[in-house]
């Protein structure tokens, strides 16, 4: 290992003298992100996993990887045959959990740092998740989805020895029954497991009966005297309905009924117990029935008893509880003008402030922002390279904070902190950064057209740019629509700016990390008057000198693909369009995507079947015979958040008007794009059908007036003054 971190060394220093080159498709293979760093107890390991993407077998690999905080080169624990996730430390320290391949199943492993040989301690049907450590160290506690019989209606005749037949009809009688991007979900329930850490005993079911206990991406936690598990659940038959509803029950884990500890109507999850046993840490939410609800830090006794609001007074969603080491204060993670932070807050503030303190009377005057130093932000960001995603991770113990980073020139590293100064940084991507020629980033701010609102842009320059000459201008769109965009490294916009694009993206109403009011402002509309904020991007960057108006182009993902459908049938300035995973037609949507719950309760006022003309009027699909640009449709045929179906209408109502359109599609691709080279194809689509018209079709006269305000992004953003 020390000889091959050798020769990576030097073949970084023997490429230096070599003029950087922009960054090209194959970089895709190239990068490496560090994933989920997890601190140990004593604060002197931190385990992270490695992620690469193989350009030979065209998939994406994980390895769990450990580095010492004070010194020494990282070494691998596990290797990519076992496609590790989620590690976890043991209280003691002795060992680590993680959730590993087992042959073609995933189970719960268990290495121990004497003994690095992975033993399987788990043997369940469905991919586990949530693990979690008693306190003892002793066992592990995970959830899994329990398998119920399949349904039996009919049976076939015997068919005569040595015939071929059809595969077997599947019969269903509950939906959701796939989702994205795992497909074909079986039947049952999610339940809690517990099972001895040194595998000497099957694991056992906790929980029983329907509903769905513990969220696989969820936390479990641990009573103090390791009897009890508390957990998130909803007992509910028609769990899968109730598509923000879960409380927190603490399940002993020999005899006796579970305990209901929560009984909001809304969502309580990622528990966490305090230092002194006492209290729990956990994220949470009331149910207002808007698209975006804000979640919160809230602690309560572990006995039971109510609940208070730590951080009423910060207007950002909250997430990620972690203990402070006296238990006086609570670290979370919090989004925030296109980046993530962590703050800290007391846990013991006055009760009544929670109860009395309106939303929208919130200020960050109370919540402390910064918990690695006395001023400023934490960590700049926490954003990881998930191109169109809200994204971030950190752990805390020992003194030690661990985090992913990015900036705008680079991609991420991992940071360790302590007394609020970084105390090592690990970049894997150093010595390819080294070679590339990466163009600058900028921050921009503009009014609204429609309110004055101010709206958070970026601009990604092209490698070498100069501001004598005119460039084509691609404004690409987040998805979500409640995620947002930040000056970080994203490979999609570093391959359209060496394609020769400035690029600009943006975070219009709807967005995350500008406060609830803000995220709501498209609640039972989307998509509405986020267009106009883009729109006005648009002006603001068309006004520039720069900026060919005669080669604007537009597109985005998801949500982003919807706001692209919205947009080309409003104007014709736009020389081409790219949609990617559409949602054009909301109730053919609504009924086939895996969260049809979500879209029916909370993005509409009733179902399709009750105000049919509502889902109509804000669907894409309705305003096509307005559309005369040129637009390619990409979407995976395993993609079941934004069903192929949607993309078919579109393409098929454009072919039948003559409008200039192809639809691609990616066998086998999720809503994620699948593999590698299948999400690479996408961004060379688009890059391929901006390319081919290099000129708008139907010119009209551009809107103006537009007011904005730029500066350089040098490091974090900040809002304006």
């Amino acid at each position: 290992m020390r000889m091959l971190m050798a020769f990576v060394l030097l073949a970084g220093a023997a490429r230096a003298d070599i003029a950087p080159t922009p960054v090209e498709p194959m970089d895709l293979y190239r990068l490496e992100q560090p994933l989920d760093p997890q601190v140990s107890p004593d604060g002197r390991s931190i385990l992270y996993l490695r992620q690469t993407r193989s350009a030979m077998t065209d998939r994406v690999d994980t390895e769990l990887w450990r580095i010492d905080a004070a010194a020494g080169p990282p070494r691998m624990l596990v290797g990519a045959d076992r496609a590790p996730s989620s590690p976890r430390w043991s209280p003691d320290g002795r060992a680590v959990a993680f959730i590993g391949r087992d042959g073609a199943k995933a189970q719960v492993f268990v290495i121990t740092l004497n003994d690095p040989r992975a033993r399987v301690v788990s043997a369940v049907s469905q991919r586990p998740g949530a693990l979690a450590w008693s306190p003892d160290s002793r066992l592990l506690a995970f959830t899994s989805v329990v398998e119920r019989p399949p349904v039996k209606l009919f049976e076939l005749p015997a068919k005569p020895e040595g015939a071929t037949w059809a595969p077997g009809a599947r019969l269903i009688d509950a939906a959701p029954y796939r989702t994205d991007p795992d497909g074909q979900t079986p039947p049952g329930s999610r339940q809690v497991f517990v099972v001895p850490a040194d595998g000497s005993a099957p694991a056992r079911t906790v929980t029983s009966g329907p509903g769905d206990w513990g969220a696989q991406d969820d936390s479990i936690a641990f009573t103090p005297d390791g009897r009890a598990v508390i957990a998130s659940g909803d007992p509910d038959p028609r769990s899968a309905w109730r598509a923000n509803q879960s409380d927190l029950y603490l399940f002993p884990l020999d005899t006796g009924l579970p305990t209901q500890l929560t009984r909001e109507k809304g969502s309580e999850t990622s528990p966490v117990i305090s230092p002194d046993g006492t209290r729990i840490a956990y994220v949470g939410w009331r149910d207002t029935g808007q698209s975006y609800q804000q979640t919160d830090i809230f602690v309560m006794p572990v006995a039971g008893g109510p609940a208070r609001n730590i951080t009423v007074r910060l207007d950002r969603r909250s997430a990620q509880p972690h203990w402070r080491a006296d238990g006086g204060a609570v670290f979370f993670l919090y989004e925030d003008h296109g980046v993530n932070r962590i703050g800290t807050a007391p846990v013991e503030s006055p009760a009544e402030a929670a109860a009395t303190t309106p939303r929208r009377a919130r200020s960050r005057a109370r919540v402390q922002e910064d918990a690695l130093g006395p001023v400023g932000p934490v960590v700049g960001n926490t954003r990881l390279l998930l191109p169109s995603s809200s994204g971030g991770s950190y752990d805390f113990a020992g003194g030690v904070f661990a985090y992913p980073s990015v900036e705008a020139d680079r991609p991420a590293v991992l940071s360790l902190w302590r007394n609020g100064r970084e105390i090592k940084r690990l970049d894997l991507n150093a010595a390819w950064r080294r070679t590339k020629d990466i163009g600058r980033m900028e921050e921009l701010w503009v009014s609204s057209a429609v309110d004055g609102r101010r709206i958070q842009a970026w601009i990604q320059y092209p490698p070498g740019f100069d501001p004598a000459r005119r460039y084509p201008l691609a404004l690409d769109i987040h998805g979500g629509p409640h995620i947002d965009y930040g000056p970080m490294f994203s490979i999609t916009h570093q391959l359209y700016a060496a394609a020769g694009y400035v690029t600009v993206f943006a975070n219009p109403r709807g967005s995350v990390g500008y406060g609830e009011a803000f995220a709501n402002l498209i609640d039972k509309v989307y998509p509405d008057r986020d267009h106009d904020d883009l729109m006005s991007v648009v002006d603001a960057m068309v006004a520039r000198p720069y900026v060919d108006p005669d080669r604007l182009y537009i597109g985005g993902g998801s949500g982003g693909g919807v706001l692209t459908a919205w947009a080309i049938a409003r104007t014709d300035r736009f020389a081409a369009a790219a949609m990617k995973r559409p949602v054009v037609n909301w109730t053919s949507t609504a009924l086939t995507t895996d969260i049809g719950a979500l879209m029916m309760d909370y993005w509409f006022e009733a179902p399709p079947w009750e105000k049919p003309d509502e889902y109509w009027r804000r669907s894409p699909l309705s305003v096509v015979a307005a559309v005369r640009t040129p637009t390619i449709i990409i979407t995976g045929e395993a993609d079941w958040r934004t069903p192929m179906s949607d993309s078919e209408q579109y393409f098929q109502a454009l072919q039948a008007r003559g409008v200039e359109s192809m639809l691609m599609r990616m066998p086998e691709a999720n809503h994620g794009f699948g593999r590698p080279s299948q999400w690479l194809s996408a961004v060379l689509a688009t890059i391929a059908w901006y390319d081919r018209h290099a000129a708008r079709q139907n010119p009209q006269t551009q809107a103006s007036g537009s007011d904005s305000q730029v500066r350089q992004v040098s490091g974090p953003s900040s809002s304006p003054q």
